[in-house]
């Protein structure tokens, strides 16, 4: 898993470019040993550390910077986080399946072994886990256990696995901001930004001074209020012509001069449902996010600056660009 983070560092990889590399590569790697093999607590730590600098720092050395703990980062987007597998959570269900197996199946050489010189005719839930064992052994006995936890349902697109691990997440607060993440066709990017902004972990003026970084306090963009995530993405005059040019295009008309909670929960009522409205209200708000951060950032770094028309035109082309077929006649609608 080292081996293959130090040839992404050479890389120039967006957030969401190395998050979608964690949850497809290096999770595959993981799981197969997961499932043979109880792995080690350290190793464990070892290497959800490398998965975690690796997203958030791009390097393959082990650090602590980071914009949100990582055990929020693997709860599932209902959860607020971004559905990458918790490592130890996911080693003991794919044990626990083991142990199902060892209960329901005697058709494995392994298998018959076990049970020929430590199950002997007995129930894997009414016998004592025998102490001459090996510790391996030993927890995969042990592991019954959670399995009586656990309703099984029958739904078989879910593997067994899956299931018995989302019993030992646990329960979890659901956000009501998920209908913003959920089948939204922005780009990844773009998605990631706006999760970071909806829970207030962008690197904003505010923040790096509360982290006694030396930073101008003024919102670059207007020049008139200490920048905020509340200021920046809403009561900015920036960021409030750009919203009120995209909601122009939409046909809606942008909310009043209300605080940042009653525009976001205005906001989420928009993008709820499966209607082509909502669909691209949620491309839409999540590209007005990322370009107002990027225009941030243009200003602050390269010393350039766009016009809030050029921005607009921008996200209106990605938006149309990315629209499903099935939706083509309301942006066509739109434009005309």
């Amino acid at each position: 898993m080292t081996k293959r983070i130090t040839s992404w560092t050479a890389k120039t990889l967006s957030y969401a470019g190395r998050v979608h590399l964690v949850q497809s590569v290096l999770f595959e790697v993981q799981a197969f040993w997961a499932q043979i093999f109880i792995l080690p607590a350290k190793v464990i730590k070892v290497v959800e550390g490398i998965c975690r600098s690796y997203v958030w720092s791009g390097t393959n050395a082990i650090t602590k910077r980071a914009l949100i703990a990582w055990d929020k980062v693997c709860l599932p987007r209902a959860g607020g986080g971004l559905n990458i597998i918790n490592l130890k959570l996911w080693n003991k269900a794919a044990i626990a399946k083991t142990c199902w197996d060892l209960a329901h199946k005697q058709d494995k050489l392994w298998i018959r072994w076990i049970h020929a010189y430590y199950v002997k005719n007995q129930q894997l839930k009414t016998m004592q886990v025998p102490q001459q064992a090996c510790w391996m052994v030993r927890k995969v006995i042990e592991s019954y256990s959670i399995l009586e936890e656990v309703q099984f349902s029958q739904n078989q697109k879910k593997s067994m696995i899956r299931q018995i691990y989302l019993h030992l997440l646990g329960d979890y607060r659901r956000m009501e901001w998920k209908t913003m993440v959920f089948q939204n066709a922005a780009r990844p990017k773009a998605k990631f930004i706006m999760w970071l902004m909806i829970q207030e972990r962008l690197m904003t003026c505010d923040r790096l001074i509360s982290w006694k970084v030396n930073v101008e306090p003024e919102c670059v963009m207007c020049k008139k209020e200490k920048e905020t995530r509340d200021h920046l993405f809403w009561h900015c005059d920036y960021a409030t012509q750009v919203w009120n040019r995209m909601c122009r295009w939409l046909g809606r008309q942008k909310l009043g001069n209300g605080n940042w909670q009653r525009f976001l929960q205005w906001s989420i009522n928009q993008a709820k449902g499966k209607s082509a409205y909502a669909m691209i209200f949620r491309m839409m708000y999540a590209e007005v996010v990322y370009h107002i951060w990027l225009e941030r950032n243009r200003r602050i770094f390269e010393e350039k600056s766009r016009n809030e028309e050029q921005i607009s035109k921008d996200i209106t082309y990605i938006v149309s660009a990315r629209v499903t077929p099935r939706n083509k006649h309301y942006v066509y609608s739109l434009c005309f």
